[in-house]
């Protein structure tokens, strides 16, 4: 969701407050939802679980260098495999944005998905150089299902902003500014689609979000500067819950009702080694007064694909991890220039979620 231009909503309650009062209206201009960002605005949300003796994921600190963007490698950077599903080609972006060259994603069976600052990557049935084909992306269909994934932030400080999501890339028949058939809400390539942020986020802040095609502002959950499902005693570097000095996992669902309708995003943040993990949910969407729901529930069906980008350099990341209107954002100020050289997602799996099918009585 490069570029979303996002307000900021009215200053939520504090923290004695917090278990009372309803969900915060999330990041975005109004969209006449009646928003349903589950949790816990009192933390008790944050899930207790059983101390594990399992060690966490890379154990040591990242000392990713400080970078410029590199230039960006082969169109065709290699492939992966997600569990439960099979092999992914990734397909690398053409242009970043308008007039602004790429930067490059590596991929490297062991290491992952690395996007270097302002690379972007789709995942594809299948890759042929110099040659872009909004056919060949992946058409993931994930409704009903749970898409998990492991991700390394520790180099990505304020300003900087690490993001998986879904658009209807598959189905972009416009070659779009661009020229790779790129498409999101924001039209940063000029069409716009439909899109699902599973996250949006560095080692301080991380949102959650979907977005109608016409939807840049979007709704949704998380922590960061106008989202506070969360605190930073429970995500950030030393967090008792998610230590982003180190990598974790994300799994995100997408439960269904009785009629095979889009009921919520549920989004579950977990790391070895820690007592607790995070969960968020974002439902009740009707942006403009239509229903977001069903639109977003239409988009999964059809099958959407799922990309990566790492980007914040010349741009500013204040809506995402700025302090906010309460003053209890994450970050003070943006320090692009300070954003490590790349992050790191691996370990895809997509699996049913038979388990949290809810069914509307």
């Amino acid at each position: 969701c490069e570029n979303a231009v996002q307000t900021t909503s009215a200053a939520p309650p504090p923290p004695s407050a917090w278990a009372d009062a309803p969900p915060p209206t999330a990041a975005g201009p109004p969209v006449g939802a009646n928003a349903e960002t589950a949790l816990v605005n009192d933390l008790s949300g944050v899930h207790d679980s059983e101390p594990s003796t399992s060690r966490v994921l890379d154990s040591q600190p990242s000392t990713s260098r400080i970078s410029q963007p590199r230039e960006a490698a082969a169109m065709c950077p290699g492939s992966i495999t997600v569990a439960g599903y099979g092999p992914i080609s990734m397909v690398n972006a053409k242009t970043n944005k308008p007039g602004h060259k790429t930067g490059t994603v590596e991929v490297d069976a062991g290491a992952g998905i690395v996007p270097h600052m302002k690379g972007r990557s789709y995942f594809a049935d299948a890759c042929k150089e110099g040659h872009y084909d909004s056919r060949q992306y992946s058409a993931l269909q994930l409704l009903g299902k749970t898409m998990s994934y492991s991700v390394d932030l520790s180099a990505a400080s304020c300003g900087c902003n690490a993001a998986l999501y879904l658009t209807s890339l598959h189905q972009n028949a416009d070659t779009s500014t661009c020229d790779d058939y790129y498409c999101d809400a924001n039209k940063v390539c000029g069409v716009n689609c439909a899109e699902i942020d599973l996250m949006e986020a560095n080692n301080r802040a991380f949102y959650s979000t979907f977005h109608v095609q016409d939807d840049g502002g979007g709704m949704g959950g998380g922590y960061g500067s106008a989202r506070r499902d969360w605190n930073s005693t429970v995500y950030g570097p030393g967090a008792r819950c998610i230590d982003t000095r180190y990598a974790f996992k994300v799994a995100v669902s997408f439960p269904v009702n009785a009629k095979g309708k889009l009921r919520a995003m549920e989004v579950t943040l977990s790391q070895q080694g820690k007592p607790c993990h995070l969960p968020v949910r974002v439902a009740n969407y009707n942006p403009f007064g239509r229903d977001g729901m069903q639109e977003l529930s239409d988009a999964l069906v059809a099958g959407m694909t799922p990309i990566v980008s790492y980007w914040g350099a010349g741009e500013t990341m204040m809506w995402l991890d700025g302090p906010g209107g309460d003053g209890q954002g994450p970050c003070n100020k943006d320090t692009p220039q300070r954003c490590g050289d790349s992050v790191r997602f691996f370990d895809f799996a997509i699996e049913d979620s038979e388990s949290i099918v809810h069914v509307l009585q």
